[in-house]
């Protein structure tokens, strides 16, 4: 009889080994926390977008563009005076030579259109597109005197075919009117260049989303000190005719009158504005000898080109 009871006892903890094994097998793993923190956390799945993993991830595509951008500009433009305006003049002949204005149309044109998922970042690229778009028609046609010279009246050269951005045929008047100026900020009308002196300094570095800010406003800061910008005569403005053109984007701020009050030195009057100055379209470069003559010779304009 004991000898039966302890076989008994022997088969019972069999059983309950066995059946621990089976649960144990069937149970989920659960990650320890050691695992969960050494792997990485995407928020690609929450809409974030490709390039904010972390917060960190960095677009590859458009810090290629924006070096490759920034080296263009340190090798073709430099700070000069002409028709006594100040400008950074860029050197057209030696820009149309290099091949890396090419490969800037091209990153242009890949460049994915949904990464664009803020006000910063549109606003910063497409700025860079109207300038680099601007050089280009400038160079693919030098030598000549104006920009302006490529167009008529009836169809002006903003309204031209200016290249590929995100994968879009474009304008140079697409992208100021549809694009930047529907932002909303007036700031962007000192941020781009239409090649000519009296429009605002040609930056000498992208604009990138994470700086915008603050190379809006020193663009801003810059056209006012500048003769191009507007002449202060005691109490009286002569202001620069982007002010005229596009009074309306002031509207937001009071009005042309209250943004340049922004920007000027406080004094014991009020401002008033006597006219506007009248507008430089003379290409943003010094035109050789050589130059001047091949442009007499071709007439002076290009039209339809």
């Amino acid at each position: 009889m004991g000898r039966l009871m302890q076989l008994s006892h022997l088969f019972q903890l069999l059983v309950l080994t066995f059946g621990a094994q089976v649960v144990l097998a069937q149970s989920p793993t659960k990650p320890s926390v050691q695992s969960a923190e050494a792997g990485s956390i995407s928020v690609e799945g929450l809409g974030a977008g490709p390039h904010k993993k972390l917060g960190v991830e960095k677009d590859k595509e458009l810090e290629a563009l924006n070096q490759l951008y920034h080296n263009f500009l340190s090798e073709h433009v430099a700070p000069g005076i002409k028709n006594g305006l100040p400008a950074n003049m860029v050197d057209y002949a030696e820009a149309k030579k290099d091949e890396r204005l090419g490969r800037l149309l091209t990153l242009l044109d890949d460049y994915p259109k949904e990464r664009l998922d803020t006000k910063s970042r549109t606003i910063a690229f497409y700025l860079n597109a109207y300038n680099i778009l601007a050089i280009n028609k400038v160079a693919t046609h030098w030598p000549l005197s104006k920009l302006k010279s490529l167009g008529n009246s009836f169809q002006p050269v903003w309204a031209h075919p200016a290249g590929d951005v995100c994968g879009e045929a474009v304008t140079l008047r697409s992208l100021e009117h549809e694009v930047l100026r529907k932002q909303g900020d007036p700031r962007i009308h000192f941020a781009l260049n239409c090649a000519s002196m009296s429009c605002p300094d040609l930056r000498l570095e992208p604009y990138t989303y994470d700086k915008i800010e603050a190379q809006l406003q020193n663009q801003t800061e810059i056209f006012f000190t500048q003769n191009k910008g507007v002449v202060v005569d005691g109490n009286r403005l002569r202001l620069s005719k982007l002010f005229d053109w596009f009074s309306g984007d002031f509207s937001g701020h009071g009005g042309v009158l209250a943004f340049v009050n922004l920007y000027l030195p406080a004094q014991s009057g009020s401002w008033e504005i006597e006219s506007y100055l009248t507008y430089d379209w003379t290409v943003n470069d010094e035109l050789s000898g050589s130059e001047l003559r091949k442009i007499k010779r071709n007439g002076g304009n290009t039209w339809f080109n």
